[in-house]
């Protein structure tokens, strides 16, 4: 019988259980204030501030490459628009 009752309630807790996880697409109506929004914006400035120094300095690291890979990039087009165009003379 003991075991009977805790087997009941062990289903009980298990559907109960499941049974709270809600559906994914309830709507949330979040209104902020004017204070909340104003210390949103303040957290923001001051992390994009502390990141601005080290996107700056990954700009530095990678222009080289970045400004290498667009030069070849632009000789390759003008490579295969020569190409293009000889082949539409000779034809």
């Amino acid at each position: 019988m003991k075991l009977f009752r805790l087997t009941i309630l062990a289903l009980i807790i298990i559907s109960l259980s499941l049974s709270a996880c809600g559906s994914k697409d309830t709507a949330v109506n979040l209104r902020l204030t004017p204070t909340e929004r104003n210390r949103i914006d303040t957290i923001y400035t001051a992390r994009l501030d502390s990141l601005r120094p080290i996107w700056d300095s990954l700009c530095e690291i990678n222009y080289p490459g970045i400004v290498e890979q667009a030069v070849d990039s632009i000789v390759q087009q003008r490579l295969e628009e020569e190409a293009r165009l000889r082949a539409r003379i000779t034809d």
